[in-house]
């Protein structure tokens, strides 16, 4: 299988999929400006917003049913405050995902990486605002953010985690949803702008907190408290209408069916286990109480439904 790669105001390439293709969208060496220092080199603001898109597509030329068409993003970088890039990942021009991923110096930390589920289709990722590029700012040489292209990226999925990720992950979702359906209680009242302000709130306090190595969590909690910001914003100065109101809808929904496709994901892990002649493990024991949380949690929805 090949990989095509097309950098807008660029050259037009096409690779092996088996080598990863690295692109550099920002370098502080070449966005910021330098200065000598007592300890060396540092950048300092202002630094230049990257206006160059990645563009890429995966062919279906040949089987990839062993292999995961994927989109790694780094920014490693080591800064006196905190820096991190908006991002945009968009799908034949319609938006998919919006997030934001912060600098580190921990290679781990500093990664996301995308799935790609469609082949033959033209996929964009587009950084849309560097924030924490202002006022008093230092930053260390070798700040890159880089794009990594392969066929075989090693890519978290919800199928592949253990049992204590999983586990936040549901949990994770379960407050994205409660806190959503305590905001729409009131959506048509002057209270939704105040529950939606209670919510930026409750989920920024949950970043502060969350220790986690999941990129899919660390994503999961970015997304949720992006949309809920872009919904208060859309508030007037006391009411907010239908655009807010629909945003939040969407979110609810999604978390919705995180935790639901949780539990099919617990379904069938636990489908091929033979309870009556197995010993039940600590490992399946956590499998099942997790299960536990999710059906409480589901079955009012489905006392609704009848």
């Amino acid at each position: 299988m090949k990989l095509l790669i097309t950098m807008l105001a660029a050259t037009q390439f096409v690779a092996n999929i088996a080598q990863a293709e690295t692109t550099i969208l920002f370098d502080a060496e070449e966005q910021c400006r330098s200065i000598e220092t007592t300890e060396g080199i540092r950048y300092i603001p202002p630094c230049a917003l990257p206006d160059t898109e990645f563009t890429f597509s995966f062919s279906d030329a040949n089987d990839i049913s062993t292999q995961t068409p994927a989109l790694a993003v780094t920014f490693q970088c080591e800064s006196i405050r905190p820096l991190s890039f908006s991002y945009q990942l968009s799908e034949e021009n319609h938006v998919i995902m919006n997030g934001e991923l912060a600098g580190s110096k921990d290679i781990e930390q500093a990664k996301s990486t995308f799935s790609v589920d469609k082949l033959s289709t033209d996929y964009t990722f587009k950084l849309t605002e560097i924030n924490g590029a202002v006022g008093f700012q230092a930053i260390k040489p070798n700040c890159k953010f880089i794009v990594e292209t392969a066929g075989n990226v090693s890519v978290e999925t919800v199928e592949n985690m253990d049992v204590i990720t999983l586990t936040e992950l549901t949990k994770l979702n379960i407050a994205i949803w409660d806190t959503t359906t305590r905001a729409l209680a009131e959506k048509n009242t002057r209270f939704f702008k105040y529950e939606l302000n209670n919510s930026k709130f409750w989920l920024a306090t949950i970043d502060d907190i969350l220790v986690t190595k999941s990129h899919v969590i660390q994503e999961t909690l970015n997304s949720a408290i992006e949309q809920i910001n872009t919904a208060w914003e859309a508030c007037g100065s006391r009411y907010c209408y239908y655009t807010p109101a629909k945003e939040i809808e969407t979110l609810q929904s999604s978390s919705e069916q995180a935790v639901t496709n949780i539990q099919e994901v617990l379904n069938n892990k636990l489908e091929a286990y033979d309870f009556g002649n197995e010993e039940l493990t600590t490992e399946i024991t956590a499998w099942l109480q997790l299960r536990t949380l999710i059906i409480e949690k589901l079955a009012p929805l489905e006392n609704d439904d009848n």
